[in-house]
């Protein structure tokens, strides 16, 4: 059997925005640390300090759109491990305390765009995944992108 395996899934974000300035930070990337080949791993989106984490600052009340270009592997040199993120991956939190443990708005699929309005704290998200190494998966640090795409709506 292959050595552990240390696995990071870094977040790149790409803002759009039309008129109204809104800001996104990484606060976290989705990381999966140690994992075992043949043996997924999965990070639930409420896991704290290991799904990523988003901040969306701007002016409260105004609507936006997400939009995420999700990986289906992760890379390190020509070796790949697929990725999944399923259609209750994503939470969302608008409210004045927001709580990754117990989200406002859960269950969201990453998938389809998301239309929320900035909340007086702004807005959270988080994104949980599954990692799936092969049985003779390669040691190393993979890695992949996670695209963001926030527009504001007009609205």
């Amino acid at each position: 059997m292959k050595n552990t395996l240390k696995i990071v899934l870094f977040c790149l974000l790409v803002l759009s925005t039309n008129l109204f300035a809104q800001n996104v930070t990484v606060n976290n990337n989705l990381t999966f640390g140690t994992v075992y080949p043949g043996i997924p791993k999965t990070i639930s989106k409420t896991t704290a300090g290991f799904a990523a984490e988003f901040y969306i600052s701007g002016i409260a009340g105004n609507e936006i759109t997400i939009d995420f270009a999700l990986p289906t592997y992760m890379n390190i040199g020509s070796s790949n491990m697929q990725v999944i993120f399923q259609e209750t991956d994503c939470a969302i939190d608008t409210s004045a305390t927001p709580d990754q443990s117990n989200p406002e708005f859960n269950n969201l699929d990453p998938w389809h765009t998301l239309t929320y309005r900035i909340g007086s704290n702004g807005l959270y998200v988080w994104l949980g995944g599954i990692l799936v190494p092969g049985l003779s998966q390669n040691e190393g640090s993979y890695s992949t992108n996670i695209v963001i795409t926030v527009t504001y709506t007009g609205n």
